[in-house]
């Protein structure tokens, strides 16, 4: 059975998964590189990466293996920290093009309402003078005009036939209502990919997403470490099952109607994150497991940024 797939506000559908190529392979493009056929063989046809996570070069070495046609695949990536105008995103999207070796991308999305200076000093990406000139993160008229321009440089980008589908991430409600007021928007944001699982439930973005038919994307559905697999509720759900607590993670995911982003570099948990979609969980179970919601992120909060 190959992976379900749920119909974004275009129309267009995107596959309930995607194979992430962030966190740990941050800067790895190699290892990305290596583990694209296991991704592939195990069922996986999304795969989601960033031009900050320095690995969409070794996505596209890996896509460029498998020998598939490109309507079979689902590519995702998204803009960097420092592109906040029309032309620098045209140029990073046409950059990510290069380096995924692909003629267009299905979804791009705004990685960010803000610049996160802490993260390119972190990562070594930008200069202090470079940082300097990038807009003030923390005004907040500064910051709602340079998400309208790189939105208004997004929406270009699908007029020029580079990308299909766009989004955002990160985005809180304020984010999107303040962009969604701008009549230069004739594009509603498709995704917005947030960090959402079983102990981090924002029934708040969530809701407004759903209302405005934005799709929600989760990275980390699998929460931190091993403490939400290790959740007695969870474990208790997952046996009822004969599933994992990850399984059950996954399934209360898409059973919300939220497509998701894991990240693994073995074979075997790649088929297990796709084993999913045989059973339902009741309403019941549903609301136990959101109840075990502890509000707690890994990523920081993208309310800090006005």
């Amino acid at each position: 059975m190959g992976v379900p797939g749920i119909a974004m506000n275009t129309g267009r559908m995107i596959p309930a998964i995607s194979f992430g190529t962030g966190t740990s392979f941050f800067n790895r493009p190699d290892a990305v590189a290596s583990h694209i056929q296991a991704a592939w063989d195990a069922g996986f046809t999304s795969y989601d990466t960033a031009t900050i996570y320095g690995t969409e070069q070794g996505l596209g070495s890996g896509l460029k293996t498998l020998k598939v046609e490109r309507k079979e695949l689902f590519i995702t990536t998204k803009t960097p920290d420092w592109s906040w105008d029309k032309e620098s995103i045209e140029k990073s999207v046409r950059q990510s093009l290069e380096k995924l070796q692909l003629d267009y991308l299905d979804l791009v999305l705004i990685h960010t309402p803000a610049p996160r200076y802490d993260t390119m000093r972190r990562l070594g990406q930008l200069t202090e003078d470079e940082i300097k000139q990038l807009p003030d993160n923390m005004d907040a008229k500064v910051m709602d005009n340079a998400r309208l321009q790189a939105w208004i440089g997004l929406q270009h980008c699908v007029q020029l036939g580079l990308v299909k589908d766009i989004g955002v991430s990160n985005y809180t409600v304020s984010h999107l209502q303040n962009l969604l007021k701008h009549e230069e928007v004739t594009i509603v944001p498709a995704v917005n990919q947030v960090e959402y699982n079983p102990y981090l439930v924002d029934r708040v973005i969530f809701d407004y997403c759903k209302e405005h038919k934005i799709l929600v994307q989760a990275f980390a559905p699998l929460g931190h470490g091993k403490t939400l697999l290790e959740d007695k509720t969870m474990k208790k759900i997952a046996q009822k099952y004969n599933k994992t607590a990850a399984q059950i993670a996954l399934r209360w995911a898409w059973q919300l109607g939220i497509t998701t982003v894991t990240k693994t570099e073995k074979a075997e948990r790649m088929k297990e994150n796709l084993d999913y979609f045989d059973f339902n969980l009741t309403d019941d179970e549903m609301e136990e497991i959101s109840s075990l919601n502890k509000n707690e992120r890994r990523f920081g909060d993208p309310a800090r940024f006005p």
